[in-house]
């Protein structure tokens, strides 16, 4: 008997340290996912006569994680979003067209139309310090503000083509708001030393994972209701029309400018050109950045408001891209008017007369004039120095030789006007063949079998939405 109390001593300590430690590992996890049918808003008068498919598996959405560091660091909220996602923005679309299903994509050709939802939540928090006293001391204790800022992208595309007909985009910032069970909890730890948090760990876990939910929920709801009053402000795109053309005196450079675009992102606007028929066109890489599509305009369009929501809206897809160079390639669905790249160096000679076309700043579709400054080496990149006016916006435009009308280079930068005047750059067209191993004609299969591996897998959430200009 003497033998087992002294075991039962030594043991019982132990015990407790490990049952509590089991309860403060099993408290300190919450495992939810935003539910069906949280978009409940009212119809639209006049519905669109159209089958829509919400795309449930091409791309998924990731799982939101949260650490709430205000009771314990090793609170872990983890928050599917996938499902309940992709539910939202079909009865959100319910809303407006007739008929709406979330599917498999393989299934998208029994429908008129495609939508892509880009859902991503990223933690914000907000920090602060307020001092405290205890035994005579005095000290600031930090707190942290739990913040979610939400971003929101939605694309119809044509499910034959997947070229997108309309992108609409969204963001939220919230604080968190903790239910009162949660808060009660918060407080009587604090009061009680959190010597009883191993026993209220899982019921503040519930709470305060009932209360991120929620907060996702209502942020989610708040991004999609105003991305469909912008999609039934645009309901026309959906109705057979076309834009008018709108002429300008440009003489003989009209033809150049109809080989060259107005590309924009919700990140911001630059330039681009075709290099064949049938709709590839070369960019910066800046200027698409991690995006998978770029709206893009034509000089037929002029005149254009762009970063508004308002027709006329093309889309082309990025097909490959090269961030280190500055280099991507898209294709646009359609018949176009195409540049001859020049890549003999021997033609990049100095004085030889050069246009740079583009968008700058506000500017849209203009002509500059000047001459190839230099050839020069910018770490193993090739690029022409020229003295043509090229501002921001001109960005992935193209530098044409006057006497031939093959480009020679695509606008890439100018030096800081305060630090230099008339100092711009394009990076040749021997480089862009180089770099993107590519040649005229374009050779469609071998770039179908590169897509997948040269494409960014996701896409960077915005930091501004198309309304937002911002000039690259």
């Amino acid at each position: 008997m003497v033998c087992f109390t002294s075991f039962a001593r030594r043991i019982f300590p132990r015990a407790v340290v490990i049952l509590c430690l089991l309860l403060l590992a099993a408290g300190c996890n919450y495992h939810g996912r935003i539910k069906r049918g949280i978009y409940q808003t009212p119809s639209f008068d006049d519905k669109i006569e159209a089958r829509v498919m919400v795309v449930a598996d091409k791309y998924i959405q990731h799982s939101f994680t949260f650490k709430d560091r205000n009771l314990t660091p090793i609170n872990a909220y983890i928050i599917r979003v996938d499902d309940g996602a992709a539910v939202a923005a079909a009865d959100a679309l319910g809303t407006l067209f007739s008929e709406v299903d979330v599917n498999l994509y393989k299934y998208r050709r029994n429908y008129d139309y495609i939508a892509e939802l880009d859902y991503k939540v990223e933690e914000d928090n907000d920090s602060f310090y307020r001092p405290e006293a205890e035994n005579g001391l005095i000290f600031f204790r930090k707190y942290i503000v739990p913040k979610f800022h939400t971003y929101v992208i939605l694309t119809l595309r044509d499910p034959h083509t997947r070229q997108p007909i309309i992108q609409l985009a969204e963001d939220r910032v919230s604080y968190l708001s903790f239910n009162n069970t949660a808060i009660g909890i918060y407080w009587l730890n604090k009061m009680t030393l959190s010597l009883l948090f191993p026993v209220m760990a899982p019921a503040y876990t519930s709470a305060a994972g009932n209360s991120i939910r929620k907060t996702l929920e209502e942020d989610l709801r708040a991004c999609l209701r105003r991305i469909m009053k912008n999609l039934e402000e645009n309901r026309v795109l959906f109705m057979p029309g076309q834009s008018a053309g709108h002429p300008r005196n440009d003489g003989p450079y009209r033809k150049l400018l109809e080989k060259t675009l107005y590309v924009e992102t919700p990140a911001g606007h630059g330039t681009g050109f075709f290099i064949s028929p049938n709709g590839y066109f070369i960019t910066n890489a800046h200027v698409v950045e991690n995006y998978r599509d770029a709206r893009y305009y034509l000089y037929e369009d002029l005149p254009i408001d762009p970063h508004r929501a308002e027709p006329p809206f093309r889309y082309a897809r990025v097909v490959k891209v090269n961030h280190a160079r500055d280099l991507a390639l898209l294709k646009a669905e359609g018949n176009f008017p195409y540049f001859k790249l020049d890549s003999d160096r021997s033609h990049y000679k100095t004085g030889e007369n050069v246009l740079a076309l583009g968008n700058p700043k506000t500017e849209q579709f203009s002509v500059t004039k000047g001459i190839i400054s230099a050839l020069k080496s910018n770490n193993g990149l090739d690029v022409i120095q020229t003295d043509a006016a090229i501002s921001s916006g001109n960005s992935g435009g193209p530098l044409v030789l006057q006497k031939t009308g093959e480009v020679v280079g695509v606008n890439q930068k100018v030096i800081k006007p305060h630090l230099a005047e008339n100092i711009g750059f394009a990076i040749t067209a021997f480089e862009v063949k180089r770099t993107l191993d590519i040649d005229q004609p374009i050779d469609e299969e071998k770039l179908r079998r590169e897509e997948v591996l040269s494409l960014p897998q996701t896409r960077r959430a915005p930091e501004d939405m198309y309304q937002n200009e911002k000039i690259m």
